[in-house]
């Protein structure tokens, strides 16, 4: 009895630790995100091809686990009841919300992206009080204002700076956000029924055969993207795609929902400084205190 006592605490620790080392890792992987997409864009990417290059990259490493995974016959069942909702919400979350964060990156910095991108948490709170009656304390009022303030400091710079093109690309950003915002919201029951690694490779798989499906449909000449362009691609589907998905969702099964998300502040701060030190960003003071508050606001939303 005592020595279960004395092992219990160090092994709980143990996890703990292991589990805020991969949150931190999928993390930094994920906001590389945007820095990749941009320099996508400067060997001459559109929308549909950097989506396309992910997809292409990532969905045989989905398929192989999702087989992998159905090794089971628990698993298997699994998919059979559940299948069809987790490829319907995957789609959704991982194809048309990675396809208007793209289009956005077009537009808008990657700073500012990131940043507009890390407002989903606001979104699911008025979600969750819109569609579940979950309504929300002033607390958490003034966080989400908190948040908007931030952004609209770095919107109004950019605009004075950039021009019109910046409104366009905050809306497509903010759309994604909000559809991602709707995937978490309608994901968390089906990742209870089917594990996190299972609903992940069925989400992600399904969003990839969707994305192929776009890739048909718009024409695009596969003949004319340049080596670099593939390239870009190619790394950000394993790099920033598809290891980040595990590497959170191992995570997930070793800490709280409060300490997962709350590893993830550091995100913006990332993305912030690889875009200065790579795409030669500007960072102002207004950016500075934009970062602040919409980390704070995120921060304190996680908390609540």
């Amino acid at each position: 009895m005592t020595e279960e006592t004395q092992v219990a605490p160090s092994t709980t620790a143990s996890l703990s630790q292991v589990g805020i080392l991969l949150a931190l890792a999928g993390c930094v992987l994920f906001s590389v995100k945007p820095i990749l997409v941009k320099v996508a864009y400067q060997y001459g990417g559109d929308a549909t091809s950097i989506m396309t290059l992910r997809a292409f990259s990532s969905l045989p490493l989905y398929f192989l686990m999702f087989l992998y995974l159905c090794r089971h016959k628990e698993n298997r069942n699994k998919v059979k009841h559940y299948g069809l909702k987790a490829a319907t919400i995957g789609v959704m979350g991982y194809y048309l919300a990675s396809f208007l964060d793209i289009a956005a990156l077009q537009f808008i910095t990657a700073q500012l992206e990131r940043l507009l991108i890390f407002l989903f948490p606001t979104f699911v709170v008025l979600i969750s009080w819109a569609f579940y009656g979950q309504k929300p304390s002033r607390t958490v009022f003034l966080s989400a204002l908190i948040g908007y303030l931030g952004i609209s400091l770095i919107v109004v710079h950019d605009f004075n700076n950039v021009g019109q093109s910046v409104f366009i690309g905050s809306l497509l950003a903010l759309g994604s956000a909000l559809v991602f915002a709707f995937y978490l919201v309608w994901s968390k029951p089906l990742i209870g029924h089917l594990g996190s690694s299972l609903f992940t490779s069925i989400g992600m798989g399904s969003a990839g055969l969707a994305i192929m499906l776009h890739l048909a449909l718009s024409g695009s000449t596969i003949s004319d993207w340049s080596h670099e362009l593939i390239t870009t691609g190619i790394l950000l589907g394993i790099f920033c795609t598809v290891l980040p998905s595990y590497l959170v969702a191992a995570a997930m099964a070793r800490l709280t929902p409060t300490t997962l998300s709350l590893t993830s502040n550091i995100g913006p701060a990332i993305t912030a400084g690889m875009a200065v030190v790579v795409l030669d960003e500007v960072f102002t003071f207004w950016h500075a205190l934009g970062l602040i508050l919409v980390v704070a606001s995120v921060y304190t939303l996680n908390k609540k």
